[in-house]
């Protein structure tokens, strides 16, 4: 784990940027979603690859192509497009369809509303009517400054954000959190300053922040970044097709889909085969082993942790030291859970509240023997998960 500072708000240096369309895109789907295309067919930039097994407006948005081309591959977490084929000789090359602008989304409200968010790639499941609705504008993690790169250049996106979801969910409150120091406002919105020392910028501690209340449940919560999705596709009445994510200094705004390899060329960030990389922070990001990933339109950054300049994360046994207790959030004891984990006694977690883990990353930040204590909580809750919705599948039969 990386041993740096937990200060996340920073003094910006650049502007946002646009990276260049890549040849070839690997987007992401998840295991609710359908693909509605087959291999070799001809796909426009923003025709839809996949729909969302549900019948709720509030749900995973719908999968676009990101750029004109061919379907090259459907895999079970994402589909390949790739540069369109050269026509043969004398004929006219192929012209994909592209999806004409979605004129009726200033005109709908509601769930209807939601419903078309979500068709155009808006992940609507944390929007929710007649709710108080919190803003996180801190910067997620350590060395991410997405959120604030997004405040200083896209304030007319986000102000558009604002302005559909207030027809979408109608929300009696819109706050949104800044941190302390700084002069941020946005339209619509009354603005909270909270501290910006991670892990308080995480969005549970956020809403306690805001509200004075832990967990309460008339209250919904999303990034900036979420924001500017829904402001992006409210600009351009088009589909989602980008994400903006950091690299070292610098904020992109690249195609979903769009290989971590091409954007890291892009940024010039130099880097060694034996380096860790992460799709977002350091504390929570997720590692990579192959750079052809594709960028999911959810990521805010491409973390590069040089070989041999950090201790590794291994399976080393608990020492009782009781760290890790101190250091998290949530109250509860991650090296006792940890080790329940470990031994794959699940139900046990349950009953000592692993599904009030933040999953902030502390615990394994602090541990002295570099024990994977997040990783183990995580493989228990999805275990429990799993276990759950199983369960809730069964039907007894006569």
């Amino acid at each position: 784990m990386m041993k740096t500072s937990l200060k996340t708000s920073v003094e910006l240096k650049g502007t946002l940027q646009d990276a260049p369309v890549p040849a070839l895109v690997r987007i992401p789907i998840q295991k609710n979603q359908k693909p509605v295309v087959k291999k070799k067919q001809i796909v426009g930039r923003g025709q839809v690859v996949a729909e969302t097994k549900c019948i709720s407006a509030f749900c995973t948005g719908y999968v676009h192509a990101t750029i004109d081309g061919m379907v090259e591959d459907i895999l079970p977490n994402a589909i390949v497009v790739g540069p369109l084929p050269a026509p043969k000789e004398g004929e006219d090359p192929q012209m994909p369809v592209r999806p004409e602008p979605c004129a009726e989304l200033d005109s709908l409200s509601g769930e209807d509303l939601c419903r078309k968010l979500l068709e155009l790639g808006i992940d609507t499941n944390k929007f929710h009517p007649s709710r108080t609705l919190i803003i996180n504008g801190l910067n997620p993690e350590p060395g991410v400054v997405v959120s604030e790169q997004l405040l200083k250049d896209a304030q007319k996106t986000l102000e558009v954000g604002v302005r559909i979801l207030e027809r979408a969910v109608k929300p009696g409150t819109v706050k949104i959190v800044v941190a302390e120091g700084k002069n941020i406002t946005l339209y619509g919105c009354t603005t909270v300053h909270a501290s910006d020392v991670y892990p308080a910028t995480i969005d549970p501690l956020v809403v306690l922040t805001a509200t004075g209340v832990e967990r309460p449940d008339n209250v919904d919560i999303i990034s900036v970044s979420d924001l500017y999705r829904v402001g992006r596709v409210g600009e351009t009445k088009l589909p989602l097709l980008d994400a903006v994510v950091g690299v070292g200094e610098s904020v992109y705004r690249v195609l979903t889909g769009t290989p971590v390899q091409d954007l890291l060329n892009v940024a010039g960030v130099p880097y060694g085969a034996d380096w860790k990389i992460a799709l977002d922070g350091p504390m929570r990001g997720e590692a990579i082993c192959d750079l052809t990933v594709g960028i999911p339109e959810n990521c805010t950054a491409i973390t590069l942790v040089p070989a041999d300049q950090f201790p590794e994360v291994q399976p080393n046994p608990c020492i009782n030291c009781g760290e890790c207790v101190l250091a998290c959030p949530a109250r509860v004891q991650p090296g006792m859970l940890s080790r329940y984990a470990e031994f794959t006694l699940f139900e046990a977690t349950r009953s000592r509240h692993v599904d009030a883990c933040m999953e902030c990353g502390m615990c394994t930040f602090v541990c002295p023997v570099n024990r994977p204590v997040m990783q183990f909580l995580k493989l228990a809750k999805q275990h429990l998960a799993a276990q759950d919705e199983f369960t809730a599948s069964c039907r007894l039969q006569s």
